[in-house]
């Protein structure tokens, strides 16, 4: 028996050694990569039989009907064939006998498939995916909540799609790997809404209830209302859960029944129009009645961004729960002081802003707002002294082509006609408003004869003043202790003509009633008038029909119980015809 075994033993080295031997610097037969058959061949032979792969240039994606082709060069994607070849030839000579004594067994068998070495630039392969990806994704629609013909409405979710792009890399990994199948489906997940009937349901009943209802977010003289569209956007129907949007770590807006982030974004683009640096007063005067330059000391405002929404979200709550239709909330702000206060750069009691008036000239001819520009700079940087009257007439000088004046279109004789100095009467119809708000005596004022649609864009009837050169003139009084300095701005972006009277309070307050109107009339038809500077065809309206009627308002202002000025200012206005301009050129 012994001697039985040790012949088994020496005829299985035998044999062995003649299959080594069979398959010296060779790869063992049965050994494949991507279908080539490489067994019994050598490295060299190996490595010709491998340059099949070459031609192997490009993978196909598959969906449905449509087809995605990302071709090699694309993606960085090459086949390393004298690494793979090192790999096949690899097989059964790893270093451990028992291993390599089994894939020699498969390799005999023919069961042994080598995955070719090769390299990819994945994020070019990402961004090829992504290509794909935006073709196929169509995003979930979630139900929506919104105002139609003053009315909650809900509109339906839709389903969507997108490719899981994860999936989809590691299966073109393993096509890549495959070699010989260089097709693969792109797999494609289905979406649903995230929101259920009954979140949508508690929605729309919250929604109902802030129907018609605003909050208004004021500071200093500007106000922004936010209305139902806007507070509705914010409600998170997930209340109770989280919200649809991630939310930071740590955040408290979970539960809140409102959307947080969204409200923050909100709060800082606010905060873009609202924040502003500390600003140091200059003062450089040109005259003994005319400052070259100036600029207000101005503290630096900065919204407390945080704060504020947690503001919003109690204000939003309570407007949801009571029956109240609006409410309005000061913006909270850090300040910062100015290291250059006004009253350090000049002698004359110039301190503070004392009034200022506005109005807007959109639609306005490019001479009409020359001469706008023209007439409030005459303004700009003007000393009243105290116990002075100004006059208006006295700054804004000769208005003619010889003064500076361009042609625009005025009114004369009851017709719109071009003429010098066009548009200047909206310098004092804004220099009366910041008088009124100033509390100053105003001398002398005359309204126009019609209504003016540019002087009622942002006002009511009555607050307008017009001048004649030399009769007609708008007149104020320095009744102040101290130097009155105008400025103005002419803002041609926002069409805005501002002026600000700067001096000292000596705490007069102003009230302003709403105008009255009556007497109303109907304009007369629309007037049509050739104008040779424009094209023939072209129709342009200057002026716009407006209703005649009688308007006043109540002005009185107050320093503690003594009453300084009390008045009723009365316009007539006549009816006016819309004016239609046809070109002739």
């Amino acid at each position: 028996m012994k001697r039985l075994v040790v012949l088994l033993i020496v005829g299985t080295l035998l044999m062995a050694g003649s299959y080594e031997a069979a398959y010296w610097k060779k790869t063992y037969p049965g050994v494949a990569v991507a279908g080539i058959s490489l067994g019994n061949k050598s490295r060299e032979q190996a490595l010709q039989a491998l340059q099949a792969l070459r031609v192997k240039q490009s993978i196909t994606l598959i969906w449905g009907t449509s087809r995605w082709e990302i071709r090699a060069n694309e993606v960085g994607w090459e086949y390393d064939l004298e690494q793979t070849t090192e790999t096949a030839y690899r097989v059964g000579r790893g270093g451990n006998w028992i291993l390599d004594t089994k894939n020699k067994i498969q390799a005999w068998r023919g069961e042994v498939m080598v995955e070719p070495v090769f390299s990819l630039e994945e994020n070019r392969l990402v961004e090829a995916i992504a290509s794909v990806s935006a073709q196929i994704n169509i995003p979930t629609r979630e139900p929506e909540v919104m105002i139609t013909e003053g009315m909650i409405v809900v509109t339906a979710g839709e389903n969507g799609q997108e490719v899981d792009e994860r999936k989809l890399m590691q299966a073109i990994r393993r096509a890549i790997g495959r070699a010989y199948d260089l097709s693969v489906e792109v797999p494609v997940r289905q979406l649903q809404p995230k929101l259920t009937e009954e979140q949508v349901g508690q929605l729309k009943s919250r929604a109902e209830k802030i129907l018609n209802k605003k909050l208004t977010v004021s500071f200093e003289s500007q106000a922004w209302d936010i209305g139902p569209e806007q507070i509705i956007s914010w409600l998170d129907p997930s209340t109770g859960h989280s919200t649809l949007r991630d939310e930071p770590s740590g955040s408290d807006s979970k539960s809140s029944g409102w959307k947080k982030i969204e409200i923050g974004e909100w709060v800082g683009s606010l905060a873009q129009t609202v924040d502003r640096p500390a600003q140091n007063a200059h003062f450089k005067f040109l005259g003994p009645n005319r400052v070259e330059a100036f600029a207000p000391a101005k503290e630096g405002i900065k919204i407390r961004q945080q704060q504020m929404v947690s503001l919003l979200v109690g204000y939003l709550e309570e407007l949801e729960k009571s029956d109240k239709k609006s409410k309005i909330m000061e913006i909270p702000v850090e300040k910062e002081e100015p290291k250059v206060k006004t009253a350090d750069v000049n002698n004359l009691g110039i301190k503070e802003l004392i009034g200022k008036g506005e109005s807007l000239f959109a639609g306005s001819i490019p001479n009409r707002i020359f001469n706008i520009k023209k007439a409030a700079e005459n303004m700009n940087g003007v000393l009243v002294a105290p116990g002075e009257i100004f006059s208006f007439n006295k700054y804004v000088g000769d208005i003619s082509a010889a003064g500076g004046y361009k042609s625009a279109y005025i009114i004369k004789e009851g017709r719109t006609v071009l003429g010098d100095g066009g548009g200047v009467c909206q310098v004092p119809t804004t220099l009366f408003r910041a008088i009124l708000a100033a509390g100053l005596p105003i001398e002398e004022r005359t309204a126009h004869a019609y209504r003016v649609h540019y002087y009622e864009e942002d006002s009511q009837p009555g607050f307008d003043a017009t001048i004649f050169t030399p009769s007609v003139d708008l007149k104020f009084k320095n009744d102040t202790p101290t130097y009155i300095l105008i400025q103005t701005t002419v803002d041609e972006a926002k069409l805005k003509l501002v002026f600000e009277l700067y001096g000292t309070s000596d705490g007069r307050k102003v009230s302003i009633s709403k105008a009255r109107v009556w007497d109303v009339t109907p304009p007369p038809p629309a007037l049509y008038q050739d104008d040779p500077t424009l094209p023939k065809g072209v129709v342009r309206q200057v002026d716009f029909s407006a209703w005649g009627a009688k308007a006043a308002f109540d002005w009185k202002v107050i320093r503690g119980e003594e009453v300084l000025q009390q008045r009723t200012f009365y316009s007539n206005y006549r009816p006016w015809q819309a004016i239609y301009l046809r070109g002739t050129r």
